[in-house]
């Protein structure tokens, strides 16, 4: 889920987007339909330019996750792929959250 951050992205770019065709997201790789919000998030860093497609699901774990560490010293992995378990790292799973696991495509949306 997170990473220890020891150097920060050159740009770091999120835009909420409105898909005009099918996508996958680049965490969970369900696809992202037509008219479905995602975030398109746009990345340089160490030189490299990267870009991310999260469905509205991910991208809010994402943003979920770049809030619990007190000490900001870690970033969520772009991909929601480290492999650590939110309880092992942080405690108990806000409903809200753990509930967006069992979310299906296109039933979130963006916050408000």
């Amino acid at each position: 889920m997170s990473h220890s951050v020891d150097e920060t992205y050159v740009i770091y770019d999120e835009t909420w987007r409105k898909a005009r065709k099918q996508h996958r997201c680049d965490a969970c790789n369900e696809p992202i339909s037509v008219g479905h919000q995602y975030a398109r998030v746009f990345i340089l860093f160490d030189g490299e330019k990267s870009n991310r497609k999260r469905c509205a699901r991910c991208q809010r774990i994402h943003e979920h996750l770049r809030t619990v560490d007190k000490y900001g010293d870690t970033w969520p992995d772009e991909n929601l792929a480290c492999g650590q378990s939110y309880e092992d790292e942080w405690g108990e799973c806000p409903p809200e959250i753990a509930a967006l696991a069992f979310a299906l495509p296109g039933e979130v949306d963006k916050p408000t």
